[in-house]
């Protein structure tokens, strides 16, 4: 209950943004509309674990920090695909790499997929059965061990401290 009372606040100030006007109305409107948006993605969120607002006001410096990164990656990649296609003579090979994971939580599965998607040049393709391998498409693989190590130092380790 805890959990869908935490969620529904914070859906109400995204809907007041959204809306373009931040009032009272506004948020019990959202408040209101939160249990309908929040229920299909129920198993994603685990709401059978326990919560706890102080546990979840401490990862806030943590996905503040996440967020960062993102930007930081998101920014860098745009750079590299811009130098990638500039060239005159584009020398690429794309691949399939197999990038193991540490993060077990469906929330924590899901947020490392999306931020690999999310870069450009990259993409999350697949999962393996046991759930400790992505599949991702690089636009440059020609240093498979590289490109999984830095999916692993510069965002998982970043997902691992906010969502885990």
């Amino acid at each position: 209950m805890k959990r869908y009372i935490a969620y529904s606040a914070i859906l109400g100030l995204v809907w007041c943004f959204v809306h373009g006007t931040v009032n009272v109305n506004n948020f019990v409107l959202g408040v209101l509309i939160a249990p309908f948006i929040i229920r299909p993605f129920k198993p994603l969120f685990n709401f059978d674990m326990e919560f706890s607002f102080g546990n979840a006001i401490k990862k806030i410096p943590a996905q503040v920090t996440y967020l960062y990164v993102l930007i930081k990656e998101i920014i860098k990649a745009n750079v590299m695909v811009a130098k990638i296609v500039l060239q005159p003579k584009i020398d690429i090979k794309p691949g399939i790499i197999a990038v193991p994971i540490r993060t077990k939580t469906d929330l924590g599965i899901t947020a490392i997929a999306n931020t690999i998607t999310l870069t450009p040049g990259t993409l999350t393709i697949d999962m393996s059965d046991d759930r400790s391998i992505l599949y991702v498409h690089a636009i440059d693989a020609t240093d498979p061990e590289g490109v999984a190590q830095s999916i692993r130092d510069d965002l998982e380790k970043y997902v691992l401290e906010a969502f885990e």
